[in-house]
């Protein structure tokens, strides 16, 4: 759904820093140098970033009982 507030493995602060990630890739900057510039260094914390769907919208469409 949304981006966890901190990372599952080493319970690093990570939530706030979704937004700007978004919008810097979408203005065409590479991703490991925007994750290199956060100063996210384990792996675990990138693979949050890297392989996160955004899916919010989509689940937004369905009613709930």
């Amino acid at each position: 759904m949304i981006i966890p507030v901190r990372c599952w493995s080493d319970h690093n602060v990570i939530g706030h820093l979704w937004e700007e990630f978004v919008e810097r890739v979408q203005k065409g900057e590479d991703r490991k140098k925007i994750l290199d510039d956060f100063g996210l260094t384990r792996y675990c914390c990138r693979a949050m970033f890297l392989g996160h769907v955004d899916l919010l919208d989509t689940a937004a469409e369905f009613k709930k009982f």
